[in-house]
């Protein structure tokens, strides 16, 4: 039985070593990873991953592709060889665990973040609503424009009144260069 690593592994079917990683972290079930944290491939699970390429290739999305569990004890058989200890086990379960706690946190972010970018979406469509309103009733005031002062100044005279203009002040800067 021939152990192979990531790199022969994507020579073999064709494919980067980044979707074989991939495809291997979708499924961690079916492909655990020694105890320094690299993917090994036994012949069965390249023929998993051989299968799950098919799938895809008749396109099939990643996330929807289910392995079965014919397979999953043909690879609790290979797990027992001596490569991979029983002690592991539990270590292994634990694993996979954290990893599917990991895509479900992913999955429950990536829907906040899609809710907000609605709500954003919605609030933008509101402010347009309003800005083409205001629009609308600014133009005939535009259009009317001495008409409609005349009358609001005759109504309103403290309004007409200009208020003087405080004086500028000269920044610190131009008070010590221009004198």
């Amino acid at each position: 039985m021939e152990i192979l690593k990531t790199k022969d592994a994507a020579e073999l079917l064709s494919v980067s070593q980044t979707t074989i990683k991939r495809w291997a972290a979708m499924f961690p079930d079916f492909f655990p990873k020694d105890r320094i944290g690299h993917y090994t491939f036994s012949e069965q699970q390249i023929s998993l991953l051989s299968h799950i390429k098919d799938r895809i290739n008749h396109g099939e999305p990643l996330e929807s592709i289910q392995l079965t569990d014919s397979n999953e004890k043909q690879m609790s058989t290979s797990l027992q060889d001596p490569l991979h200890p029983t002690d592991a086990e539990p270590m292994q379960d634990i694993l996979s665990r954290i990893h599917y706690i990991e895509r479900t946190l992913d999955q429950k972010a990536d829907e906040v973040v899609m809710i907000q970018l609605l709500q954003q979406r919605e609030e933008l469509e509101d402010l347009r609503i309003m800005i083409k309103q205001l629009a609308a009733t600014l133009e005939p005031m535009q259009v009317s424009k001495g008409n409609a002062f005349t009358s609001n100044e005759a109504s309103h005279p403290v309004t007409t009144a200009r208020l003087p203009s405080p004086p500028r002040k000269r920044g610190l800067l131009r008070s010590f260069f221009f004198l």
